[in-house]
C-alpha cells in the first residue's frame, strides 16, 4: 500500500516539475516578446516624434 503512495507522490512530484519547466520556458518567451514589443514601441514612438516634427516645421513655414 504505501509502495503505491510513493509511486503516485513520486508521479505527480514529476508532473509539477515538468508544468514548471513548461512555465519557465513560457516565462522565457514572455520575456522576449516584451522585449520585442518594448524595442518595436520605442522605435514607433521615435518615427512619430520625427513626423511630429516635420508638421511643426511645415506649419512654421505657412507662418512666414
Amino acid at each position: 500500500m504505501q509502495s503505491g503512495l510513493f509511486t503516485e507522490l513520486e508521479n505527480k512530484i514529476e508532473g509539477l516539475i515538468e508544468e514548471v519547466e513548461l512555465l519557465r520556458l513560457e516565462v522565457s518567451e514572455l520575456r522576449q516578446s516584451k522585449s520585442a514589443l518594448e524595442a518595436e514601441r520605442e522605435n514607433t514612438e521615435q518615427n512619430l516624434e520625427r513626423l511630429l516634427g516635420k508638421f511643426e516645421r511645415l506649419k512654421e513655414s505657412e507662418n512666414l
